[in-house]
């Protein structure tokens, strides 16, 4: 419904403080909140669209306890697709708000930003618009300009390099051997035009 939102963070602190500010500054409402994704989906799926809390918005952080964000906001993109996702992270580097991008999640907030910015966010994603604060936006101009060319393994590996993960990570959150991440890297380095990890992170997180 109109003006409400869910706030899922494993950190009570920040779901109250968010709340609070949120309750007493803003019109927006939120009535629940979750520490992790899944008992969020299972609270979704049990309460009508038509209901007086269900949310217009779900403000997400993207590193949980056990899981990530990203996995949840595709999970509601695909479940109710009428829900609008705003991730909210201590994580700002570029490979972070690609992977955002790519989960269908229409804004990503830092939380260093002040609580105007997310007010200020929260209002232009409600309208149907996108919202990256100012400094990560020529970023991902630049990365938008390389992404169209990669094949979907080499844009997974595009944004964990960006998001500082060795190759080991790698091996281990896509389920690939080190020969075949080596592999992929190289033609990642090729099609950029980039020598190696350093010179691409300089080039693509700035």
């Amino acid at each position: 419904m109109k003006n409400v939102l869910y706030i899922v963070d494993d950190h009570n602190m920040v779901r109250n403080g968010l709340k609070m500010w949120l309750e007493k500054y803003t019109e927006w409402k939120a009535p629940h909140d979750f520490s992790n994704g899944e008992d969020c989906l299972k609270f979704l799926e049990q309460l009508s669209p038509e209901h007086s809390d269900f949310p217009e918005i779900m403000i997400i952080d993207v590193q949980l306890i056990g899981e990530t964000g990203f996995k949840l906001a595709k999970d509601i993109n695909t479940k109710f697709p009428q829900i609008k996702i705003v991730m909210y992270s201590m994580y700002d580097t570029a490979g972070f708000v690609l992977q955002a991008k790519d989960s269908g999640a229409k804004a990503y907030v830092s939380k260093i930003a002040n609580e105007e910015e997310l007010a200020k966010c929260l209002e232009i994603v409600q309208s149907g618009g996108t919202y990256l604060e100012e400094h990560m936006i020529q970023t991902q101009n630049k990365i938008s300009s390389v992404v169209n060319i990669l094949s979907k393994q080499e844009k997974n590996i595009f944004e964990a390099i960006l998001q500082g993960k060795t190759n080991s990570q790698i091996c281990e959150e896509f389920f690939l051997s080190e020969r075949t991440v080596a592999n992929y890297t190289s033609r990642l380095y090729a099609k950029i035009n980039v020598k190696d990890r350093e010179e691409l992170i300089e080039k693509y997180s700035k």
